[in-house]
């Protein structure tokens, strides 16, 4: 079949330009049928929609920013999947920033965002004292929404879940199995709040418990399995080890599973070792690994709900939903030794 223009798509269908346009860029406001048959005579022409050209007709744009803090993150790339999955299924583009936990890259992307004028925002979190810049897009007329956490600033969409709870819990079971001495490995909390709420947490549940907070135990790591490999050695070689570990990210876990397994020592009869995810890897390591569910894919879907939800119906509503992560109990966690 011969490609067609879009003018004579619609005088082939006898409907409007305006309909067929609207077919491409917010396909839920076209009827179904008709956007079927309207999609069928495009596939069939060879028509190729020209996105940009639409978005400056119509003054609005319809993609979405995503910013995320690490890419190579397992976690974040369920979530990243779950948000490019729905924004599709609602009819938006992606743009994807990565900032390598860098605030002043950060700022950069949410400036090139502002620039080219985007529908709105997703970001994994962003860097403490960072919340001007997200609030300056949101009175630019860009819809933010933030994932992974939970936030005070009235001003801010969240989906997310309390951090300071969730890693309380875990340090709580660990207690409740009897350990005293209990180690940290944690990813930059000196940078990113949600972080800093997993480092409080634990901090709490020594301090209900009446045991001593000790900084020699808190190890400050990038979330990689190197990092967490050597943060463990260094534990491990204190004159006191711990007798437990929590390790605010499965990656900084794993890689401790190894430094354990390279001094000769067993998890959980010499150590205990506990993550904080539930990446798929968790379930599979050697023991498997006690963890903090996080609902990561969830949240990304949820976040895209939000956004298109406030893009469409052109509304300055805040909207909020606060997950309650479970602790998976698995095989890494035991008494200490001797108990």
């Amino acid at each position: 079949m011969q490609k067609l223009r879009m003018e004579e798509i619609a005088k082939t269908l006898s409907i409007s330009i305006a309909t067929v346009s609207r077919a491409l860029h917010s396909p839920h406001l076209v009827n179904a049928k008709t956007r079927q048959r309207i999609l069928q005579l495009i596939e069939e022409s060879g028509y190729v929609y020209n996105a940009t050209a639409g978005d400056l007709s119509r003054k609005k744009s319809n993609v979405i920013g995503i910013l995320i803090p690490i890419a190579q993150h397992v976690a974040f790339g369920y979530t990243t999947l779950a948000i490019l999955e729905k924004a599709q299924e609602e009819g938006f583009s992606t743009i994807i920033g990565n900032t390598k936990f860098d605030p002043e890259m950060e700022r950069k992307l949410l400036q090139q965002f502002l620039e080219r004028g985007v529908a709105g925002v997703i970001l994994m979190g962003f860097s403490i004292g960072q919340e001007e810049p997200v609030v300056d897009l949101i009175k630019h007329g860009i819809p933010c929404v933030v994932i992974w956490e939970t936030l005070d600033n009235p001003n801010i969409s969240y989906v997310g879940f309390d951090n300071r709870a969730a890693a309380r819990s875990v340090v709580e079971y660990l207690i409740s199995l009897g350990h005293r001495r209990i180690g940290l490995i944690i990813s930059l909390y000196s940078k990113l709040g949600r972080i800093k709420k997993r480092l409080e947490g634990y901090q709490e549940a020594l301090e209900k418990q009446g045991i001593l907070f000790d900084p020699s135990l808190v190890i400050e790591r990038e979330p990689t399995l190197m990092e967490g490999k050597e943060a463990m050695s260094r534990l491990l070689a204190l004159p006191n080890a711990p007798t437990a570990v929590f390790c605010a990210s499965d990656y900084l876990a794993i890689g401790a599973l190894a430094a354990v397994k390279e001094r000769g020592l067993r998890v959980p009869e010499d150590i205990s070792v506990a993550g904080f995810d539930d990446i798929e890897f968790a379930a599979y390591c050697n023991p498997p690994l006690t963890t903090i569910r996080s609902p990561s894919y969830v949240m990304g879907q949820m976040a895209v709900k939000f956004l298109s939800e406030i893009i469409k119906k052109k509304s300055h509503e805040i909207r909020r939903y606060q997950f309650n992560p479970d602790l998976i109990i698995r095989k890494s966690c035991a008494p200490p030794k001797g108990s």
